[in-house]
């Protein structure tokens, strides 16, 4: 054979490429089968996933029932315009801006402001809400211009609604979109961007129940990132709807409160004309809260559609603070009204009685170098101390306070914690301030002159009370001596109807130190107050019903004194306690009480008692 060792030579070559060739496509193989056998589902996903995005579906917010069951706040369908300002189209920084002007005029907004939200929303890679519940023809502009602008869609999501306008505003409170801090301290199951949380009243204090759970659907994208169709797969999730609250409110009664205050502005209220002040009614038995009325309100429909940078700055530079709910969250001079704490005092200390009589009133009383005045200038004469209370005369209380001592009177009313929050279920509810040697001495850095405890002892002074904390306070002395905590909401439910949770008992917060003679005593005094020939309530009266009252007018170094009137009735088992405070409106039995006439007259169902006007005094303490 010739040349073999050649031939020889050719064949290991062929043996090695053969090898070779032969490893390669073992190899691929392999990798083949691990492909599309082993990780086949694996990469199936991934490939759906380049192909199809993800979109979050808000949830229906929870609706909000008064106690009879009528619709305070629910949603309807809003029409969203929405722009994914991440689309590869806007990758060019100047095409970018280009659509950031033109969308800033369609929309009347500030450029600068859109585009640093639209970064924000490039980096969460979250579409951007540009504008909220946009009509028909208001949608129409940007519809025709679509092609201009890739990844402008038009959404469709729930929309607060509150069908009664301002109607318990502050109570009810309002709704915002979330922030980029909110959204990120976010677990990821509640919200998306561009979700409302809510941002006052009950939609703060129970978001948690009411805000339900996102949904998340899926849309097939084109290579730019443009929607073709839904995509049905494994990933669609329905969003969960919120519970619904029913609440304590009575949505007649807050009605008339608020109409009754309104009243009161418009015929004595201050020189601008701003409606200022609170009313509250809270059953003594439960601590539900029938009313929460402050003035001036807000709509929170406003809210719903979105406020801009220069509404919001309107409203918090509003020098009546309309977003200020003064039922919780303003603290007053109770004025004449404290005089039931300083009866208690004197009561207690077994310093007075029914039948003592003290130095007549003659319109002054001189306590040192200082002459203290009665709210009426010619005096009430000799008076005991039903007449007193009855009369509100400020002279005869001035001497109750002597005798007490200062430092008596402070121990004895810081021993109630009127001042302390009373854990309403409502957010940033504030303190009131009964002031005691120790706060004197910190803040003075001595002891308080002896002639302060005069004026404390009317409810003048250091003393602050919220309306809902004098409310809670007479509540409790009225009833059974029990102070229980006020509450707004009452039960909570599923759409389906199933009960989530019930606040079947009322929560006890202390008990008070007074005597069950003591209390049936003020109730006594507090029917004077109205039903008495000379009393100071007599505004209250309602026909057929027994009422109780007090009045008060607080000095105000900053404008006319505020108007003051708690009310209660039926007097033998009180089921209602009205208190209300108008600013700057003068005197208490003659704007404050027929605020809470009208209150207690919708309340029994009574025709109100018929009061000549010149018959109620000039003012009264």
């Amino acid at each position: 054979m010739p040349f073999p060792e050649i031939g020889g030579e050719r064949r290991q070559r062929a043996m090695v490429l053969l090898g070779f060739t032969g490893g390669v496509l073992l190899i691929l193989a392999g990798r083949l089968f691990q492909l599309q056998a082993l990780r086949g589902d694996d990469f199936a996903v991934q490939a759906e996933t380049n192909m199809v995005r993800e979109e979050y579906l808000p949830p229906q917010r929870g609706r909000l029932f008064d106690r009879h069951g009528e619709l305070l706040a629910d949603n309807r369908v809003s029409f969203n315009l929405n722009w994914d300002a991440g689309h590869p189209h806007y990758a060019d920084r100047q095409v970018f801006r280009a659509a950031i002007d033109s969308l800033a005029s369609l929309l009347g907004r500030d450029a600068a402001e859109l585009e640093q939200r639209a970064a924000r929303h490039r980096r969460m890679y979250a579409p951007l809400l540009l504008r909220r519940d946009m009509t028909y023809v208001e949608l129409a502009p940007f519809v025709e211009r679509s092609e201009p602008f890739p990844g402008l869609t038009i959404g469709r999501t729930p929309l607060r609604r509150n069908p009664h306008g301002t109607l318990a505003a502050h109570v009810l409170g309002y709704v915002g979109e979330i922030s980029e801090e909110e959204l990120a301290d976010d677990d990821d199951t509640h919200y998306a961007a561009g979700a409302v949380v809510g941002r006052a009243g009950i939609e703060c204090q129970y978001e948690s129940l009411l805000r339900g759970g996102k949904g998340k659907t899926c849309v097939r994208v084109d290579a730019m990132g443009r929607k073709t169709d839904l995509f049905e797969g494994r990933w669609v999730e329905p969003a969960r709807p919120g519970i619904d609250l029913e609440l304590t409110l009575d949505a007649r009664l807050q009605r008339v409160a608020e109409e009754a205050l309104a009243r009161a502005h418009r015929e004595r209220g201050p020189q601008d004309g701003t409606p200022r002040g609170a009313v509250v009614a809270l059953d003594p038995w439960t601590g539900e809260v029938l009313v929460c009325a402050s003035a001036p309100s807000f709509d929170p429909r406003d809210f719903a559609h979105g406020l801009t940078h220069a509404q919001w700055a309107a409203l918090n530079d509003d020098e009546a603070h309309p977003l200020l709910n003064r039922a919780v969250q303003s603290a007053y001079p109770p004025a004449s009204v404290f005089k039931i704490v300083t009866t208690l005092a004197g009561l207690h200390a077994g310093i007075v009685s029914d039948d003592l009589v003290l130095e007549p009133c003659w319109g002054q009383y001189r306590f040192g170098d200082r002459t203290f005045r009665c709210w009426k200038k010619t005096g009430h004469g000799g008076v005991d101390l039903g007449d007193a209370f009855e009369q509100s005369c400020d002279v005869y209380y001035y001497q109750v306070a002597r005798m007490l001592g200062l430092e008596r009177f402070l121990d004895y009313i810081g021993s109630f914690g009127l001042d302390e929050r009373t854990g309403i279920d409502l957010p940033d509810e504030r303190e009131g301030l009964i002031p005691s040697m120790e706060w004197y001495r910190r803040r003075l850095g001595t002891g308080p002159p002896e002639g302060n405890v005069l004026n404390l002892a009317i409810g003048q002074g250091e003393i602050l009370l919220t309306p809902l904390q004098m409310a809670a306070f007479v509540g409790a002395l009225v009833s059974d001596g029990v102070v229980r905590r006020p509450r707004i909401a009452r039960r909570a439910r599923l759409r389906d109807g199933t009960l989530v949770w019930e606040r079947a008992e009322p929560e006890e917060v202390r008990r008070l130190r007074v005597p069950d003679v003591d209390r049936a005593y003020i109730r006594e005094l507090l029917e004077r107050a109205v039903a008495g020939e000379h009393g100071t309530g007599r505004r209250a009266r309602v026909a057929g019903a027994r009422v109780g009252g007090k009045t008060g007018t607080a000095q105000n170094p900053h404008g006319e004194d505020h108007a003051l009137f708690i009310g209660i009735t039926p007097v033998d088992r009180p089921e209602i306690v009205v208190v209300a405070v108008v600013e700057e409106a003068g005197h208490g039995g003659v704007v404050a009480a027929p605020i809470v006439q009208a209150v207690l007259e919708a309340h029994i169902g009574g025709i109100a008692a018929s009061v000549a006007p010149d018959s109620v005094g000039a003012r009264e303490g």
